[in-house]
């Protein structure tokens, strides 16, 4: 068999996380897949994948190979790009991975503009709040929007993400409002459920800072969510800004403890580390970097 079929079968496989969705994007049957990677594994010598009746999973191997063979591929795919069509069109396939309320109140405005310099890309962006893993997922950009402990992989600044303490007036009203940090462990707090802190704040105002735990009625995984429960008068809320700017311009939230600020944060776009990024992914997110800046100093 064809060696780069057979890596192209692997790499598919991997990104599907499974033969059948494997065979079904490649158009061809399924055992011709399950055959393809079983000769990939025989020419190398070496197991790739551990297959059980419900799974696979890569081995360690497997995983190295897989990095390797997916930069090869498409840094293959972007050489015969360049032959067919010049330098300058971009086509193929791109799978982007972003946060909820991020891909639908940043990127979802920007898609369109992005379509209109490359009309021949065909984007795959899915919204997911789970920190997913961006090899295992087949994604060539993920924007996270958080601290980046994984050295594996390469991250692109995009725009810093200030969060901001809020609650609706009516909230207010009924429990007061907090004039230090100290106070909010006697305050409802709404909490996002993936920081690594759990329920511990600290905040600093530049001389202090001081952390705090706090409790409250309501932990999820989605801004959004906790905006409108935060708007609904069920408690103060840590959220970046641009998911609340429009309720603060409307009034329907109110900024608390001003002066106080949380650990920064930072939107960035993180890729699988590569000699060779495709040219399409560096368009992508260098477009990014152009969009999100105008629209920080908008």
């Amino acid at each position: 068999m064809d060696r780069i079929d057979c890596m192209r079968a692997f790499v598919a496989t991997v990104g599907a996380n499974g033969f059948a969705a494997a065979a079904r994007a490649m158009d061809v049957p399924r055992s011709k897949v399950s055959k393809q990677i079983q000769a990939l594994e025989e020419a190398i010598g070496v197991q790739l994948l551990q297959r059980t009746t419900r799974s696979l999973h890569l081995t360690e191997a497997g995983a190295e190979y897989y990095e390797a063979a997916r930069e090869l591929l498409a840094s293959l795919d972007e050489t015969e790009q360049r032959a067919r069509d010049g330098v300058g069109e971009l086509r193929g396939v791109l799978r982007v991975n972003a946060p909820m309320s991020f891909g639908l109140r940043r990127l979802g405005p920007l898609i369109p503009l992005f379509h209109q310099q490359h009309p021949n890309v065909e984007l795959q962006l899915v919204l997911s709040d789970q920190q997913v893993d961006p090899v295992r997922g087949g994604f060539d950009v993920t924007i996270r929007i958080a601290s980046l402990p994984d050295s594996s992989m390469v991250a692109r600044l995009l725009a810093p993400a200030p969060r901001i303490m809020v609650a609706s007036p009516a909230y207010l009203a009924r429990a007061g409002t907090p004039r230090t940090p100290k106070e909010l462990t006697s305050h409802q707090c709404l909490n996002y459920g993936y920081l690594q802190s759990g329920v511990s704040l600290q905040l600093s105002n530049g001389k202090e800072t001081q952390r705090v735990n706090v409790t409250g009625p309501l932990h999820a995984n989605n801004g959004d969510l906790l905006a409108q429960a935060a708007q609904a008068g069920m408690g103060i809320a840590l959220l970046p800004d641009f998911i609340v700017e429009d309720a603060l311009a409307a009034g329907t939230l109110v900024a608390v403890l001003c002066e106080w600020q949380a650990p920064a944060i930072s939107i960035n776009a993180v890729y699988p580390s590569a000699r060779r990024v495709p040219q399409k992914t560096r368009a992508f997110i260098e477009f990014l970097v152009k969009a999100l800046a105008v629209e920080a100093t908008a």
